[in-house]
């Protein structure tokens, strides 16, 4: 079965807001440390204590950095091949990550930092969705235009999903729906029931890069990458119930826990991280001092304080609501210390 259009204008809410209306939050940065080449993604771990920065630019070494909660570097993950994303177990204790080249999923463990296995995927890898009993794994297969279903229990990927062109970002719902973002494909492909044989497609924004589900799963945030903006579904209904303009070329974009703010990490010349509110659908963009292409974003516990990677700077930030820690001050004058960094080549991928 294949549906199209349900992300259409019909039903579609637009929320404007007078001038002098109030904004979302204001942002600051708090916290900056060096990463390696090319930080591509972070993830936080379950209890906020520890991040883990993927570095796609630095192939079979120092690939993974790990940091605190205040960015203090706790040294570097050795792993073959060119690491893209990541994602952790539940108690932390196992990172699956994406290798690109490898064309694998490798299997962390965190307290040793050795891969304890690495399972075969398809063609160049990149986000990967855990089930919430941990039983399955999904891996978005950029150039294989498909999605491998992995048993962790047996190491062994189970299918193989054809997907649209060059799958994405993903969302993985209790209820057993899976949603693939295809990024050159204009589409998010939706896959539901026994082996998640059954699937429909759903057209959405240009260049959808990167989903989000609430904590209540009630709604799916989708970074629509070509038209800057925020694109909210109703998960029940599939359709567009707001569309919010934030930052320029928004990559990744991840939800705090209580489900109030959308923070979006902005590839393009805006060099931001915005957020949205989501009471009121009220947003802010925060141009990120010293940050060159926003890449990779994660939401730290407590939901006012996001990590936020700069791809061709080299440098993890952690932006917050003003005056929810860090320190600000101390940051800005490191930012302006370190002074101009080499330029990279900015690209959508990968």
């Amino acid at each position: 079965m294949k549906r199209l259009g349900a992300a259409a204008a019909c039903g579609l809410l637009l929320v404007a807001f007078p001038e002098g209306a109030r904004a979302a939050p204001r942002l600051e940065v708090q916290e900056v440390a060096d990463t390696g080449s090319m930080p591509k993604g972070v993830s936080v771990s379950p209890d906020g204590a520890r991040l883990y920065v993927t570095n796609f630019g630095q192939a079979n070494g120092h690939n993974i950095s790990v940091y605190d909660a205040s960015l203090a570097p706790l040294g570097n993950i050795d792993l073959p091949g060119d690491v893209v994303e990541s994602v952790l177990s539940a108690d932390g204790s196992i990172l699956y990550a994406s290798n690109f080249t490898r064309d694998s999923v490798q299997l962390v463990d965190t307290k040793t930092r050795r891969v304890v296995r690495e399972i075969p995927v398809g063609l160049h890898p990149k986000i990967l969705a855990l089930s919430k009993d941990e039983k399955t794994l999904f891996a978005a297969n950029w150039n294989g235009n498909s999605v491998s279903e992995i048993d962790l229990a047996r190491g062994v990927t189970r299918r193989t999903h054809p997907a649209g062109l060059h799958p994405r970002g993903m969302a993985l719902s209790a209820a057993g729906f899976l949603y693939v973002a295809n990024f050159d494909g204009a589409t998010i492909d939706v896959f539901h029931g026994p082996d998640f044989a059954d699937n429909y497609t759903l057209a959405v924004c240009p260049i959808p890069r990167h989903l989000a589900l609430s904590p209540d799963e009630r709604t799916m945030y989708v970074s629509c990458y070509h038209d800057s903006q925020l694109w909210a579904l109703d998960v029940r209904s599939e359709r567009v119930t707001h569309m919010v303009s934030i930052g320029k070329l928004p990559k990744s974009v991840d939800v705090s826990r209580d489900g109030r703010y959308v923070y979006s990490a902005d590839y393009g010349p805006s060099n931001s991280v915005s957020i949205v509110d989501t009471t009121d659908w009220t947003e802010t963009t925060y141009t990120v001092p010293g940050m060159d292409r926003g890449s990779g974003i994660a939401v730290l516990p407590g939901g006012r304080r996001a990590a936020v990677t700069g791809w061709c700077d080299n440098h993890v930030y952690i932006v917050g609501i003003e005056g929810s820690g860090g320190h600000p001050q101390e940051t800005l004058a490191k930012i302006r210390a370190q002074g101009p960094h080499a330029r990279c080549l900015a690209t959508a991928g990968p």
